[in-house]
């Protein structure tokens, strides 16, 4: 039984397509600390806007196939909040990052309870735990 590893390659933005780094530019002005590389047969851009982790990655034909951000709490859907306040009492939230992908969201919410309780849980839009591990 093996085991596949996807590895990730840094890029010189030099290398990185012309019009696909236009497109960035133009849709992410803001961008700062910007990070290319190659992970698989997709290009993955990490940065910053205004503090905040964001990361894109970009098809061959350089359309968005997926893309993750760190939110706040208060950007979490409501039924998120609730699930968290029903099956998670006691925790508090740590972090949280947004994956959207293939036109659907999923939440990955860090909790932390007390100094050595920690819970990593996947919530969809609708607040259903589609995965949860003790950390």
């Amino acid at each position: 039984m093996g085991v596949a590893t996807v590895s990730a390659q840094d890029m010189d933005p030099n290398d990185v397509p012309a019009d696909l780094k236009t497109a960035f530019e133009r849709s992410n002005p803001e961008a700062t600390d910007v990070e290319w590389e190659m992970e698989g047969d997709s290009y993955k851009v990490e940065f910053e806007i205004e503090r905040e982790d964001r990361e894109i990655w970009y098809a061959a034909d350089g359309k968005t196939a997926k893309t993750e951000r760190e939110i706040t709490e208060n950007d979490l859907p409501r039924n998120i909040r609730s699930a968290i306040a029903e099956k998670y009492a006691g925790y508090k939230v740590d972090s949280i990052e947004m994956t959207e992908e293939g036109g659907s969201a999923t939440y990955e919410v860090e909790l932390e309870k007390g100094w050595d309780e920690e819970k990593q849980v996947v919530f969809d839009a609708d607040g259903k735990v589609l995965n949860e591990r003790n950390d």
